[in-house]
């Protein structure tokens, strides 16, 4: 099935530009070219939401966590726990605004997004134990931010998504609070090197770029097999919380998040997956097309249902 006609408009139209010749600066140019073309996909945070940015120390260092809160937002109110994709080397704060969406109007809930340090500077497993300990000081913060700490999903985009699955495993395995729901958007969950084809299609991700950014982000000594890599290779997945993902048809990727549904399933784990026809690895985030809408109300729903314990019978 070829592209969303305005997707593929808009994917020529950036071929034309020299957008490739573009993405091939030097890593610092491509994360500033990368937030700013993001940022331009952004509807806003949605009326009456205030932000709030706060430092937490971390092993060998110090991130930021940002807060989105609806000004009526009643305490203690539910939380949305959410990670930014950029293949572990791209992102930030800003970017993965616009990849949640005004979730925080729309649910209405608390958003608490987490910058992580990104690879290869800082390779596997840095940017998931900045997650871990961002998701830990939501907790240990939980009543000062108005948020219920039995109320609280998680969810992630891309690399995002990825971590967002490792931090579930995490948090199983280290006796933390356990999420309500763990969100997926268009995950990364097998870290193994993907086979090229000859020839890739553009105006999507490729399979070599999958395989370059799982190599920053993995290192000299990260194993992609190692479960918190790669949440598609842990041996048991039984006590994870519920799972809705979201793939997409024409997406290198669309096959893990699926595989990893069903092994969720064989492991007694809830969940559901949605495919997107005619789009790519993402490509709903532009607000061109309807689907843009659909996907950011199934994703809302989502969450509504998982605060109010509706979402599994």
């Amino acid at each position: 099935m070829p592209l969303d006609p305005p997707i593929r408009a808009l994917v020529d139209a950036l071929a034309a530009a020299g957008a490739a010749e573009r993405e091939a600066a030097d890593l610092d140019e491509r994360r500033r070219m990368s937030a700013a073309t993001m940022v331009l996909a952004s509807t806003g945070r949605g009326p009456g939401v205030v932000a709030t940015d706060h430092r937490i120390a971390v092993d060998g260092g110090e991130i930021a966590v940002r807060v989105l809160r609806p000004a009526d937002l009643p305490s203690p109110a539910p939380a949305f726990y959410f990670v930014h994709g950029g293949g572990w080397t791209l992102g930030n704060l800003d970017t993965g605004e616009v990849e949640c969406g005004p979730m925080a109007a729309l649910v209405p809930c608390v958003v608490v997004s987490v910058d992580y340090r990104l690879a290869p500077e800082h390779p596997f497993p840095t940017p998931l134990e900045d997650c871990v300990a961002g998701y830990a000081w939501l907790h240990a913060n939980a009543a000062e931010l108005g948020i219920d700490p039995a109320r609280v999903a998680v969810g992630g985009a891309s690399a995002g998504g990825n971590l967002a699955a490792a931090l579930c495993l995490a948090v199983r395995d280290r006796g933390l609070p356990a999420p309500c729901l763990q969100l997926l958007d268009v995950p990364a969950l097998d870290l193994t090197p993907m086979p090229v084809p000859d020839e890739e299609p553009s105006g999507g991700l490729t399979a070599s770029e999958v395989n370059q950014y799982a190599a920053w982000y993995l290192g000299e000594h990260g194993d992609p097999k190692d479960p918190l890599a790669s949440p598609l290779h842990a041996g048991d997945l039984s006590g994870l919380p519920p799972a809705v993902l979201t793939v997409a048809e024409l997406d290198v990727l669309c096959g893990q998040g699926e595989r990893y549904l069903a092994r969720l399933h064989e492991a007694g784990v809830p969940g559901s997956a949605f495919r997107v026809a005619a789009h790519g690895h993402g490509t709903w985030i532009i607000p061109i097309t309807a689907t843009f809408t659909l996907v950011r109300e199934v994703r809302a729903a989502a969450l509504r249902h998982a605060f109010a314990a509706t979402l599994v019978p």
